[in-house]
């Protein structure tokens, strides 16, 4: 039971970080491509890059931290089911080609900052 309170609340925190992350990029970069949700994905993918190689090689957190900061905070920040949703939307406006670089942009950043931020985090440790 305590492990599932952890995770509710680091949950509920990632989850408001993510909302008013995504709103604030979204009225700095208005556009018809969502890259508020864009944007967080990509954060998202550094942190848990930076965090996963601190703790499989130099931090010492104990679980319920890992729990908290990996399932908890990035699983509510991160946004791949809004990231569905918005790519289901530009494809049903219309929208084909530009759903396709989102998705692409999206995908292949994520996977490219994770390893920097694994990298980074390995080079100044």
């Amino acid at each position: 039971m305590k492990v599932l309170l952890i995770i509710f609340f680091g949950g509920g925190a990632g989850s408001v970080t993510r909302y008013l992350l995504i709103n604030y990029f979204n009225k700095v970069i208005p556009s018809t491509v969502p890259y508020g949700a864009m944007l967080v994905n990509l954060f998202g993918a550094l942190i848990i890059g930076i965090i996963y190689y601190l703790i499989t090689t130099k931090l010492l957190l104990n679980e319920q931290l890992k729990i908290f900061l990996t399932i908890g905070f990035l699983g509510g920040f991160t946004t791949f089911s809004t990231f569905n949703l918005d790519f289901f939307k530009l494809i049903e406006s219309g929208n084909l080609s530009l759903a396709i670089i989102y998705a692409i942009a999206t995908f292949i950043g994520t996977i490219t900052l994770f390893y920097m931020g694994y990298s980074f985090a390995k080079l100044i440790s």
